[in-house]
């Protein structure tokens, strides 16, 4: 395994110092292209949605299709550390996920490809948009995709607060099933010394807020989490003579699975609505992002701790799925394949999850 640790090293300084929101991520897909020609030469690269690509390593002789995935794309948050030497020189953007050392993984994983694999496949895809929860579903469904045709997908991610090098997986749910909404009720202005003659949204947006607490209640149970949690809301302006028209609440609701997810939706668009009734109010409703629980496979879990016991590394066989969620389940829905975590140090900050 030939592995150029400086020049990997130089790589993910780079990516951390020119960070790309999601659905802008042309430049590092670009930088990332141009380093795997140079240093790990691909037998060719596949276009994929957005600013993703694949980059296929072809066997010596016929097997089976392994693919690894990685994230471009940062977070639109401040990049905090003055002192660091490679900080974020975009204003409002930094990798604050870790996809900066996920892509120089790959990187890595790439140099020792150089020479081929002695049987099958290997696919390293470069995923754009993970954040929004929309790349890995708008990448399954590109044209490009159906020519990997994978045997098996891996993820990996980072866990700051897990012991540096420790393996951490679990058959089944690895991730949540997250769904972003928003829920926006309408009525009629009125002045505020006047309430009677408009239909303001005020108790109903109350009303909707405390219903989630109850939602969650029901769904909630000792074996598997249940969350529906307000996450912002809106109304008015700041006059005290406007009794305002319109407001909106959103919530994130997540779930180890889907039907519990869309079960909880299910009842609190049913209550929005009845409760909109009541008030006069008309009720809309936005879903804006929706990510998939990854779901490990027994096999792929299977290879993933014989691989960390073959490398001598500690292996936590977690008995809870993560609450936050992660777009790779999107392949994992379709493919056999398992995510898996990277401890990166018990003295490390939690990494943001804007938008899981």
């Amino acid at each position: 395994m030939r592995i150029d640790l400086a020049r990997l090293v130089g790589l993910r300084h780079w990516l951390h110092a020119h960070p790309e929101i999601s659905r802008h991520e042309t430049a590092t897909a670009d930088h990332l292209r141009r380093f795997l020609q140079e240093h790990a030469r691909p037998d060719r690269i596949l276009g994929l949605a957005g600013a993703g690509f694949a980059a296929v390593y072809d066997g010596v002789a016929p097997g089976r299709t392994v693919m690894i995935r990685c994230e471009l794309d940062a977070l639109p948050i401040q990049e905090a550390n003055d002192d660091l030497p490679h900080r974020s020189l975009s204003d409002g953007i930094s990798h604050k996920c870790g996809h900066d050392g996920h892509m120089t993984i790959l990187a890595g994983l790439a140099q020792t490809l150089a020479e081929r694999p002695a049987t099958g496949r290997v696919v390293l895809m470069f995923q754009p948009d993970e954040e929004t929860g929309s790349g890995a579903r708008e990448c399954c469904s590109h044209e490009s995709f159906a020519r990997i045709r994978p045997d098996h997908v891996f993820a990996l991610h980072n866990l700051p607060g897990f012991p540096e090098g420790q393996v951490i997986c679990r058959a089944g749910a690895f991730s949540s099933q997250v769904k972003y909404a928003a829920i926006r009720l309408t009525g009629r202005e009125a002045h505020s010394a006047q309430p009677e003659t408009g239909a303001s949204p005020s108790f109903a947006l109350a009303e909707l807020m405390l219903k989630a607490r109850d939602i969650q209640a029901y769904h909630n149970r000792p074996d598997s989490y249940a969350l529906c949690v307000p996450v912002f809301s809106q109304m008015g302006v700041q006059a005290s003579g406007i009794c305002p028209a319109r407001g909106e609440v959103h919530v994130t609701l997540r779930a180890p699975d889907g039907p519990t997810v869309e079960a909880m939706w299910a009842d609190l668009t049913a209550f929005a609505r009845t409760t909109a009734g009541q008030y006069g109010l008309d009720a809309v409703f936005e879903t804006r992002e929706e990510f998939a629980a990854t779901a490990n496979g027994r096999d792929s879990f299977e290879m993933i701790r014989q691989a960390a016991a073959g490398l001598g590394l500690e292996f936590n066989h977690m008995e809870r799925p993560f609450r936050w969620g992660e777009d790779f389940g999107e392949f994992t829905s379709r493919h056999e394949g398992a995510m898996f975590g990277l401890g990166a140090g018990l003295g490390q900050a939690r990494p943001a999850q804007s938008g899981l």
